[in-house]
């Protein structure tokens, strides 16, 4: 049994004008700097979408996005800046109302759970962390992959835009790139930058650069920086199912997939942090997870291509026509 509430918002009579459709909407055209684009990610008609936008409008009394001039196409979309401080307000007003419900859930269904796995009831929701892996060499793409363009931006954008939520404690970038530290520090994202050779030491010294700033951390993702397509929604659907459960359920890893096949990213609990922090060389958090193949708990993507990484020049073609198309 588990709890689940839907976070939207009303107009003066009532009518719901703002909710996760609209919002994730508008995300789209940050995204991709087009109405019609962000429409088809959700496989939404370009008129309901363009709907969604102007009821928003005329209920919040200003405009939430602006046309543009030139690019591909000839012109597109932007938010406005108002959009963008109210997109924000929403996010954080919908998180917390997420981890009140996961809090008074707790309290008020305490003895459905192991006695010894409930906290107080005044305890504090479980802490996540996230440790981003950007520590690739790039070898089949033939470059530092994470700076190719994608949308007129460094591919490693758009995963620092979709973990920006506040369900995370804190977000730590492992790199072995000055160019990727560079990027975070301009961001106020938290960077160890190393010259380590195996994926094992990316996942070890994130995970000790965690321990050490967030010693309370209950748990922690790992999210590989070449999965441009990755969801904030996706995330946060994992943070929170992590939350939910994790009082009854302290040792279960979460893990993403799409129609049971899984994939990246991968959410462990502390109780495997020993482990992670022990790999063979060359392993990655996947070898902890399958050697605990019972304790893994599937979370399904919205889209195949949430798990596609980005290893070729052919790869990153195959994605930018899946935006575009």
């Amino acid at each position: 049994m588990n709890s689940a509430i839907r976070v939207f918002l009303r107009d003066d009579n009532g009518e719901k004008f703002f909710g996760e459709g609209p919002c994730r909407l508008l995300r789209g055209i940050e995204d991709t700097g087009s109405l019609r684009a962000a429409a088809q990610q959700m496989n939404m008609a370009y008129t309901k979408a363009l709907r969604l936008v102007r009821h928003a409008e005329e209920v919040l009394g200003y405009p939430l996005t602006e046309k543009t001039i030139g690019g591909k196409g000839g012109g597109g979309s932007r938010l406005t800046p108002k959009a963008k401080e109210f997109i924000k307000k929403y996010e954080a007003f919908r998180d917390a109302c997420y981890q009140a419900d996961a809090a008074i859930y707790r309290q008020m269904f305490s003895d459905m759970a192991h006695d010894d796995a409930v906290p107080p009831a005044d305890s504090l929701l479980p802490t996540l962390g996230c440790v981003l892996m950007a520590s690739g060499t790039g070898s089949r793409f033939g470059g530092n992959k994470l700076l190719a363009d994608l949308d007129g931006q460094p591919m490693i954008w758009r995963i620092l835009s979709a973990t920006d939520t506040n369900l995370f404690a804190k977000r730590i970038v492992v790199t072995r790139h000055k160019e990727i530290a560079n990027i975070c520090k301009e961001l106020h994202i938290d960077t160890v930058l190393h010259d380590l050779p195996d994926r094992s030491d990316t996942v070890r010294l994130g995970l000790e650069a965690l321990e050490t700033s967030v010693p309370e951390a209950d748990g922690c993702i790992f999210c590989p920086c070449d999965q441009p397509l990755l969801t904030k929604e996706t995330l946060e659907k994992m943070a929170l199912d992590f939350a939910g459960q994790y009082c009854r359920q302290p040792d279960s890893i979460y893990r993403l997939s799409y129609k049971g096949i899984p994939g990246s990213p991968v959410l462990f609990p502390k109780k495997y942090f020993s482990e992670l922090k022990k790999l063979p060389a060359g392993r990655g958090g996947a070898y902890v997870a399958q050697a605990h193949a019972d304790k893994v708990r599937l979370v399904e993507a919205a889209s195949s291509w949430e798990l596609r990484d980005v290893d070729t020049k052919e790869d990153l073609l195959a994605l930018k026509k899946t935006l575009y198309q």
